[in-house]
């Protein structure tokens, strides 16, 4: 991020905090030069995002304001929080549900439940709803694709000004600084998975990965280090990438085997973005008549269970994950400050 973004970032918290009182004054631009030891450019550069998203205007002649110096707050009697997910009722989320509902019940509070189908228009949607409506006393988030540009950071930033608590699952966003998540160390796991099929004695192993959201990312490459701390090298041909849609038009992929085979260039072994992946491949083979690489994978959901020999899948921590994000957002609720958690993958299988 751009340093005038970084000072934007913190001059856009304290804002929220109500650090500059009820003039609502921001300090001068020398002052501000002086502090964060940048030009004046770059403070300018700062301001100015900051007067383009509505949370400053200037006085010619007197300085630069805030233009919400007391921001509207939640209502205090507010018992609900809003838990907006990708998807609610399969794959690895209703466990992480099920954590999240039994930590908030216990605190008296209720969960409204929201999917966004991983489209950055339904998130939209019910941001905008949550800002009109303002009826919430946190938000528990599971990001939208959060590996491509969002064009709704604006509305979280509104929704922090109305004091609005937010807990991020799994991930952020890169424009957002500064947010309390709550995830797995994917980093750490990718690299745990080629440690443990290099030990097995595989050299060509390929990769399957998520490219529009950070968790993909992350888990890449961890995957791409295990490799190069293995001696093993890396090679491009060997990886295959898909977003959300083709996912969804997998069927539709799998039609032609070459799609899939000419990428894994003769891997022995993969290591999948997810179990549904890894049942994907492992149906694609044999529809294709093709010897099963082995696979190793994340997750350990139900979707391991349907997978031939041989496959390994690492422990999600998903009501664990679910009840500590719920705990850190009621603790949010209570003024206290969170910071952020990744936790470790279960590798109990890699023994």
């Amino acid at each position: 991020m751009s340093k005038y973004a970084d000072i934007a970032a913190i001059l856009r918290d304290e804002i929220t905090q109500g650090s500059y009182g009820k003039e609502g004054k921001l300090p001068t631009e020398q002052e501000l030069v002086s502090r964060f030891q940048v030009s004046r450019q770059t403070v300018r550069q700062a301001i100015g995002c900051l007067k383009h998203e509505g949370h400053l205007h200037q006085i010619q002649g007197s300085g630069t304001y805030v233009s919400l110096a007391n921001p509207p707050r939640i209502r205090q009697n507010s018992k609900t929080i809003a838990t907006m997910c990708t998807y609610i009722s399969n794959y690895i989320f209703p466990d992480i549900i099920r954590g999240v509902e039994r930590e908030l019940s216990g605190e008296g509070f209720s969960v409204n439940l929201i999917q966004t189908e991983n489209r950055v228009d339904k998130e939209r949607t019910i941001l905008e709803k949550i800002i009109s409506d303002g009826h919430i006393s946190g938000m528990i988030v599971e990001g939208t694709k959060t590996a491509l540009p969002n064009p709704n950071i604006l509305l979280y930033r509104k929704i922090k000004e109305m004091g609005i608590p937010l807990v991020f699952l799994h991930c952020t966003y890169p424009e957002l600084s500064g947010e309390t998540v709550v995830g797995m160390d994917d980093y750490q796991g990718g690299k745990a998975l080629v440690n443990y099929l290099a030990k097995k004695g595989h050299t060509a192993i390929g990769g399957i990965f998520k490219s529009d959201d950070r968790q993909g990312l992350a888990r890449y490459a961890g995957f791409s280090e295990g490799l190069l701390e293995c001696g093993l090298g890396l090679n491009d041909a060997s990886v295959r990438w898909y977003t959300t849609e083709d996912y969804a038009r997998r069927h539709k992929v799998i039609e032609g085997k070459d799609q899939v085979f000419d990428n894994l260039c003769g891997s022995t072994a993969v290591v999948c973005y997810n179990d549904e992946i890894a049942l994907w491949l492992s149906r694609v083979c044999k529809d294709a008549s093709v010897k099963l690489p082995e696979i190793a994978s994340f997750d350990s959901s139900q979707y391991a269970m349907l997978l031939d020999k041989p496959f390994v899948s690492i422990g999600h921590r998903k009501e664990l994950l679910g009840k500590t994000a719920a705990r850190k957002i009621l603790n949010m609720i209570s003024g206290q400050r969170e910071e952020s958690i990744l936790m470790d993958w279960d590798t109990t299988v890699l023994s």
